[in-house]
Protein backbone atom coordinates (compact mmCIF):
# COMPACT_ATOMS: atom_id res chain seq x y z
CA UNK A 1 0.00 0.00 0.00
CA UNK A 2 1.74 3.47 -0.75
CA UNK A 3 1.26 6.05 1.73
CA UNK A 4 0.07 9.18 0.36
CA UNK A 5 2.73 12.05 0.21
CA UNK A 6 1.99 14.32 3.14
CA UNK A 7 4.44 17.52 2.38
CA UNK A 8 2.08 20.18 1.65
CA UNK A 9 0.47 19.21 5.48
CA UNK A 10 3.97 19.32 6.71
CA UNK A 11 5.12 22.80 5.01
CA UNK A 12 1.72 24.27 6.56
CA UNK A 13 2.65 23.03 9.90
CA UNK A 14 6.04 24.04 9.64
CA UNK A 15 4.65 27.80 8.78
CA UNK A 16 2.46 27.68 11.38
CA UNK A 17 5.08 27.05 14.24
CA UNK A 18 7.77 29.55 12.27
CA UNK A 19 5.35 32.44 12.59
CA UNK A 20 4.27 31.30 16.17
CA UNK A 21 8.05 31.09 17.37
CA UNK A 22 8.69 34.74 15.99
CA UNK A 23 6.10 36.13 16.95
CA UNK A 24 6.89 38.52 19.29
CA UNK A 25 5.02 39.27 23.04
CA UNK A 26 4.98 42.48 24.88
CA UNK A 27 3.85 42.45 28.51
CA UNK A 28 2.10 45.59 30.15
CA UNK A 29 4.52 46.42 32.32
CA UNK A 30 2.35 49.30 34.81
CA UNK A 31 -0.26 49.63 36.79
CA UNK A 32 -2.89 50.46 33.99
CA UNK A 33 -2.62 51.73 30.58
CA UNK A 34 -5.51 52.39 27.41
CA UNK A 35 -4.87 50.18 23.90
CA UNK A 36 -5.65 53.00 21.67
CA UNK A 37 -7.15 53.41 18.20
CA UNK A 38 -4.13 55.18 16.34
CA UNK A 39 -0.36 55.80 17.86
CA UNK A 40 -1.00 59.08 19.60
CA UNK A 41 -1.67 59.78 23.60
CA UNK A 42 -4.87 61.43 23.12
CA UNK A 43 -6.73 58.81 20.49
CA UNK A 44 -9.77 57.37 21.08
CA UNK A 45 -9.63 53.97 23.59
CA UNK A 46 -10.91 50.74 23.03
CA UNK A 47 -9.44 48.80 25.94
CA UNK A 48 -7.96 49.12 29.09
CA UNK A 49 -4.96 47.19 30.07
CA UNK A 50 -3.54 46.00 33.64
CA UNK A 51 -0.07 44.70 34.39
CA UNK A 52 1.59 41.73 33.22
CA UNK A 53 -1.39 41.79 30.17
CA UNK A 54 0.27 39.80 26.98
CA UNK A 55 0.22 41.40 23.76
CA UNK A 56 1.21 40.26 20.73
CA UNK A 57 3.49 42.54 18.48
CA UNK A 58 2.37 43.27 15.12
CA UNK A 59 4.21 46.30 14.28
CA UNK A 60 5.73 49.21 15.54
CA UNK A 61 5.61 53.21 14.39
CA UNK A 62 7.55 56.57 15.91
CA UNK A 63 7.75 54.84 19.61
CA UNK A 64 4.19 52.88 19.47
CA UNK A 65 3.70 49.05 19.23
CA UNK A 66 0.76 48.13 17.32
CA UNK A 67 -1.21 44.90 19.17
CA UNK A 68 -3.39 42.46 19.53
CA UNK A 69 -4.87 41.63 22.68
CA UNK A 70 -5.41 37.70 23.53
CA UNK A 71 -9.48 38.68 23.24
CA UNK A 72 -8.02 39.40 19.25
CA UNK A 73 -8.50 43.41 19.83
CA UNK A 74 -5.96 45.10 17.63
CA UNK A 75 -4.43 48.60 18.26
CA UNK A 76 -1.94 51.01 20.07
CA UNK A 77 0.07 51.15 22.88
CA UNK A 78 3.17 53.01 23.65
CA UNK A 79 6.20 51.36 23.67
CA UNK A 80 7.01 52.98 27.25
CA UNK A 81 4.26 51.14 28.66
CA UNK A 82 5.24 47.39 27.85
CA UNK A 83 8.70 45.33 27.82
CA UNK A 84 9.40 42.31 25.78
CA UNK A 85 8.20 38.83 27.52
CA UNK A 86 11.10 37.19 28.65
CA UNK A 87 11.21 33.49 28.17
CA UNK A 88 10.25 31.08 30.87
CA UNK A 89 13.28 29.52 32.73
CA UNK A 90 13.24 25.83 33.97
CA UNK A 91 14.63 26.27 37.46
CA UNK A 92 16.58 23.16 38.43
CA UNK A 93 15.30 23.92 41.81
CA UNK A 94 11.52 23.87 42.32
CA UNK A 95 11.42 26.77 45.19
CA UNK A 96 13.22 29.32 42.58
CA UNK A 97 10.78 31.42 41.21
CA UNK A 98 10.71 31.96 37.71
CA UNK A 99 7.41 34.36 37.59
CA UNK A 100 6.14 37.28 39.03
CA UNK A 101 2.51 38.37 39.95
CA UNK A 102 0.23 40.80 38.50
CA UNK A 103 0.71 42.75 41.91
CA UNK A 104 4.47 42.10 41.74
CA UNK A 105 4.49 43.50 38.89
CA UNK A 106 2.22 46.72 39.42
CA UNK A 107 4.55 47.62 42.28
CA UNK A 108 7.66 47.19 40.10
CA UNK A 109 5.99 49.57 37.90
CA UNK A 110 6.34 51.54 40.69
CA UNK A 111 9.40 50.93 41.47
CA UNK A 112 9.04 48.78 44.68
CA UNK A 113 8.53 45.11 45.52
CA UNK A 114 6.76 44.35 48.33
CA UNK A 115 10.00 43.19 50.15
CA UNK A 116 11.38 46.72 49.60
CA UNK A 117 7.74 48.26 50.29
CA UNK A 118 7.63 46.60 53.58
CA UNK A 119 11.43 47.25 54.21
CA UNK A 120 10.53 50.95 53.62
CA UNK A 121 7.28 51.27 55.79
CA UNK A 122 9.77 49.60 58.68
CA UNK A 123 12.42 52.05 58.61
CA UNK A 124 9.76 55.16 58.07
CA UNK A 125 6.98 55.11 60.28
CA UNK A 126 5.98 58.30 59.37
CA UNK A 127 5.68 57.68 55.51
CA UNK A 128 2.19 58.57 53.95
CA UNK A 129 1.20 56.96 51.16
CA UNK A 130 -1.68 58.64 50.81
CA UNK A 131 -0.45 60.85 48.37
CA UNK A 132 0.73 59.06 45.86
CA UNK A 133 -2.19 56.63 46.27
CA UNK A 134 -4.40 59.56 44.92
CA UNK A 135 -2.25 60.32 42.42
CA UNK A 136 -2.84 57.00 41.01
CA UNK A 137 -6.68 57.22 40.79
CA UNK A 138 -6.49 60.79 38.46
CA UNK A 139 -7.91 60.12 35.05
CA UNK A 140 -6.77 62.59 32.51
CA UNK A 141 -9.02 62.69 29.04
CA UNK A 142 -7.44 61.97 26.01
CA UNK A 143 -8.90 65.56 24.65
CA UNK A 144 -7.21 66.94 27.40
CA UNK A 145 -3.68 65.73 26.88
CA UNK A 146 -4.56 67.02 22.99
CA UNK A 147 -5.08 70.25 23.90
CA UNK A 148 -2.10 70.39 26.36
CA UNK A 149 0.08 69.14 23.50
CA UNK A 150 -1.60 71.77 21.05
CA UNK A 151 -1.59 74.64 24.06
CA UNK A 152 2.53 73.38 24.33
CA UNK A 153 3.33 72.98 20.93
CA UNK A 154 4.41 69.67 21.52
CA UNK A 155 4.68 66.36 19.83
CA UNK A 156 3.52 66.63 16.23
CA UNK A 157 1.69 70.22 16.89
CA UNK A 158 5.43 71.48 17.52
CA UNK A 159 7.03 69.78 15.06
CA UNK A 160 9.07 67.23 17.41
CA UNK A 161 8.45 64.09 18.00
Amino acid sequence: MKRPFRGPALAGALAVLTVLLLAETVVVKIQTTNLRKEPKFYSQTIASLTAGSPLEKLSSQDGWFKVRTSAGVVGWIHSSAVETKKFNLLAMDKSMKTQASAGEVALAAKGFNKQVEENYKAKHGEANFAAVDRMLQLKISPSDVEAFLRKGKLGEFGGGK
